[in-house]
């Protein structure tokens, strides 16, 4: 049975939108668009200007593409959400681990509940060097979540799934290059400011972290160390809208091993009928966050 769904990818270059429609293991793209981010620097608050500008637009693409349907599943750039890495012991229980992201946001974000924030999380695959596992949490602040949520369903759409930009870059790579899962890789998001790198061993998320970086020099410099630095991993895959051919060109320059860059559609058929608007003339890398949260099966 068909299913669509839109895929929406809020980062600190703009708005990345597609319409995938998925029958089985087969997806089609029937929609594609990204316009600017109306939210302020430091994330998506409750802010009535902001959400105003973004539905409009958002019906707008709806409107052109005659989108199939009004579902939604939305990408958050990474900058807005609280991670971190937490060393636990043995194979703690769901609920164990929940207990411990709570008392990490109790520490970070003092004379706040930890019911302030919704929270998912990853195992982390331990290497043979790490003495203990660790588990990632990702958290958002309940408030930010629920003003999405209202105000979507106040425009007829329906909030299906608020994941991380970098986390649906990666589905977009597991479900598009299936030989990662014999390999090991590092996975860049490449924005003006941060980098965020996941390692993955044969489809095993191992790590995750990110630098802060000023220039595109930095993004170089930094991306070049990665792939001097990191044990085993053959290859780098880089995506994100701040990414464009020039850098692309002078990252793998500085590279010592191939660097790639994510074709979410690379597996992906695209409909006859698809639309561009004439000022989109993007590689598909923009949109790996976008088309990836699309993919996500819940």
């Amino acid at each position: 049975m068909a299913d669509a769904i839109l895929g929406i990818s809020i980062s600190d270059r703009g708005v990345q939108a597609v319409e995938i429609v998925r029958n089985g293991l087969s997806a089609t793209l029937y929609a594609i668009d990204e316009w600017e981010n109306p939210f302020p620097a430091d994330g998506p608050k409750p802010d009535d200007a902001g959400l105003t500008h973004f539905l409009d637009t958002l019906e707008t693409f709806h409107r052109v593409n005659q989108t199939r349907s009004k579902r939604v599943s939305l990408a958050l750039d990474t900058a807005y959400l609280f991670l971190h890495r937490i060393p636990v012991e043995g194979s703690p229980t769901e609920s164990a681990i929940l207990e411990q992201t709570r008392w990490e946001l109790e520490q970070y974000f003092p004379g706040s509940d930890p019911k302030e924030f919704v929270s998912d999380h990853h195992r982390l695959k331990r290497s043979t060097t790490q003495p203990l596992d660790e588990v990632l949490t990702v958290s958002l602040r309940r408030r930010a979540a629920q003003a999405l949520g209202r105000e979507l369903r106040g425009r007829g759409f329906t909030l299906q799934v608020i994941d991380a930009d970098h986390f649906s870059a990666e589905t977009a790579l597991r479900i598009n290059y299936p030989d990662m899962f014999r390999r090991a890789l590092a996975l860049i998001g490449v924005k003006e400011n941060r980098l965020d790198i996941s390692i993955l061993r044969n489809g095993n998320l191992e790590s995750y972290f990110y630098r802060l970086v000023h220039s595109n020099q930095e993004i170089i410099e930094e991306i070049g160390r990665i792939s001097r630095e990191t044990d085993g991993i053959v290859s780098i895959t880089t995506y994100g809208p701040y990414l464009d051919t020039d850098l692309l060109h002078r990252i793998r320059r500085s590279s010592d091993l191939l660097v790639e860059a994510l074709n979410p559609l690379r597996h992906v058929a695209v409909s006859d009928s698809l639309r561009l608007a004439d000022h989109l003339s993007a590689p598909s890398y923009r949109f790996a966050s976008a088309v990836g949260v699309a993919l996500r099966r819940e």
